[in-house]
């Protein structure tokens, strides 16, 4: 009975010490939490104080701390002591320039570290030992010229490193040895000139490294040579000019490789990209490229995203190869490819000038082989006369790679951007010469009336000059080929006189009769009369007598006229009459 009691005693004082052990639990941690910070938890945030030392207070279940942007200039020895339970240390944004060599001793369990925007110049060698579980380490922003041998010995489990926009110059031989599980590395803005043949040994699980921004001159893909899941590597904006490949041995995990913001001007040759069978994206902006042989072309055969504007292209016959594969290139890529060459081709699109200008067109010597090809025409051709031209014929146009026969639509077109230009050129220029005429218009309109009172004056003048004009008869002149018949000439003979005529512009014409012999009449080889006053006005107020008119005949009669004519003449006359 006894040991019944003993029993129930024992278990009534367990129930009232365990609510008391509780409680006094709840209040430590209440009393864990350091003032000025804020507490969720587990999980300690200390941030913004302007802090210059580690608060002591801090819980030892904390699970997370975070001291950033405060003003920690050092870490010293056995800094977190009694925070075994740690599992991620936010330390960036701080003044830190110096650290302990045993400063993360006790922290066995942390798993993030970061160190980043400090003022760290370097390292010890047993640094990071305590901490071998981290899985991320950063340290970018920092003041790093240079890393130790052993740095990140026993790191095994580290999974990305940060060494960004430090003063690195070289990276030490097998210094990632141990970090087998490392799958980020990241090296850029840095002052790397060059990296040794072993500095990634080890590392056969990396998948992303970032060299970018660097002073590398050359690059030669046998430094990566056991890099076996590497799939992105990053190298833009160094000063790399040469690229070659001396390895033996298939790249096929490489999917991105960004070369942009280099001086590359060719690649060495077609097995650069050979040893990269599966590279998916390739950016190579930026460089100064001119042109890309078709045996590189050929090596890109499973690219799906390419990026090659702001280079230096030289649109001439050496550009085809790439505007070919770009048009039937089925993957993403920039409409932005410039030509910057020739002179006259400048700012244009590689493609549109292509296309344009007729830079790939048919060479002289393919049309020759093509004309060679053809049929010959078995009909004769017509012979000509060659005509004399007073200018030479013109040469062939140099370069010129359209044969007569091509379509019209190869020609070279006005783009739709340049009719518009022009018209609206056109339409303004309209618009500021109408502006022009208002406005003088407006401010001088005294000037404007005299012009038009001149104008006006003008085409009265003219009109009054033409009235005139047609007021004043025209003289008329009269030129007659006159040949009379056989009656008349026989009246004019026998009688020594001829009609005289009136027109009806005022002038008069008469007849003169003049010395002829037989033969001369009959054979009608000069003529029998002459013609005066053709061109003589007649005065109105001077009577035309007819009688005057023979008497003037009458004296330029000959007055020996021989009676054999006249006797001739008269038988004419009868014979005439009879016939009549």
């Amino acid at each position: 009975g006894f040991n019944v009691i003993r029993l129930l005693s024992g278990s009534a004082v367990a129930l009232v010490i365990a609510p008391t052990v509780l409680l006094t639990m709840l209040s430590s941690a209440e009393r864990g939490c350091p003032k000025g910070c804020r507490c969720e938890g587990k999980m300690v945030y200390c941030e913004s104080q302007k802090l210059q030392e580690i608060p002591s207070s801090i819980s030892a279940g904390c699970l997370g701390l975070s001291l950033r942007y405060n003003s920690l200039q050092k870490l010293k020895y056995n800094q977190f002591k009694g925070l075994n339970q740690l599992t991620w240390l936010y330390l960036d944004h701080n003044h830190i320039s110096n650290i302990d060599e045993n400063a993360f001793s006790g922290i066995r369990r942390l798993k993030e570290l970061i160190l980043s925007s400090n003022r760290i110049s370097y390292f010890l060698n047993n640094t990071f030992r305590p901490v071998t579980n981290l899985r991320n380490l950063d340290l970018s922003y920092n003041q790093l010229q240079s890393l130790g041998s052993e740095q990140f010995r026993g790191l095994r489990k580290l999974l990305s490193l940060h060494l960004r926009s430090n003063s690195l110059r070289t990276i030490p031989v097998r210094i990632f040895q141990d970090c087998r599980n490392l799958e980020l590395l990241d090296l850029g803005y840095n002052r790397i000139r060059s990296l040794a043949r072993n500095v990634f040994a080890g590392m056969i699980r990396l998948k992303e490294l970032h060299l970018e921004h660097n002073q590398f001159s050359k690059l030669n893909l046998a430094l990566f040579p056991r890099l076996v899941s590497l799939q992105n590597l990053y190298l833009q904006w160094n000063k790399i000019s040469v690229i070659g490949q001396t390895m033996s041995w298939t790249w096929s995990s490489l999917q991105r490789l960004d070369l942009s913001g280099n001086e590359i001007e060719a690649f060495s040759g077609p097995s650069v990209f050979q040893c990269v069978p599966n590279l998916q994206r390739l950016n190579l902006d930026s460089n100064k490229l001119t042109f890309i042989g078709q045996e590189i072309l050929d090596s890109w055969i499973s690219l799906n995203d390419i990026s090659l504007a702001g280079n230096i292209w030289e649109c001439s016959r050496n550009i085809c190869s790439l505007v070919n594969w770009l048009k039937s290139f089925k993957g993403l890529r920039e409409n932005t490819i410039i030509c910057a060459s020739p002179k006259e081709l400048q700012g244009v699109n590689v493609i549109d000038a292509v296309k344009n200008y007729s830079i790939c067109g048919k060479s002289t010597t393919e049309r020759f082989e093509l004309a060679r090809a053809l049929p010959k025409p078995t009909f004769k051709p017509k012979l000509t006369r060659p005509k004399h031209d007073s200018k030479p014929p013109l040469p062939p146009t140099i370069g010129a790679t359209e044969s007569s026969s091509e379509p019209e639509h190869d020609a070279e077109h006005i783009s739709f951007h340049k009719i518009i230009a022009g018209s609206v050129a056109l339409f303004l220029s309209v618009l500021v010469i109408l502006l022009v005429i208002y406005v003088s218009w407006k401010r001088y309109p005294a000037s404007m009336k005299q012009l038009q009172q001149r104008s006006l004056m003008r085409r009265h003048r003219k009109k009054k000059r033409q009235s005139l004009k047609q007021m004043t008869p025209s003289t008329q002149e009269f030129y007659v080929d006159y040949k009379p018949t056989n009656t008349e000439t026989s009246e004019m003979l026998l009688n020594g006189t001829g009609p005289c005529t009136y027109n009806k512009s005022g002038s008069r014409e008469c007849e003169i009769p003049l010395s002829m012999n037989v033969s001369t009449f009959l054979a009608y080889d000069q003529p029998t009369i002459s013609y005066c006053g053709v061109h003589h006005e007649l005065l109105a107020h001077k009577p035309y007598d007819s009688n005057n008119q023979e008497e003037t005949a009458e004296t330029h009669l000959e007055t020996d006229l021989d009676l054999s004519t006249i006797t001739t003449a008269a038988r004419i006359k009868e014979h005439s009459q009879q016939l009549a």
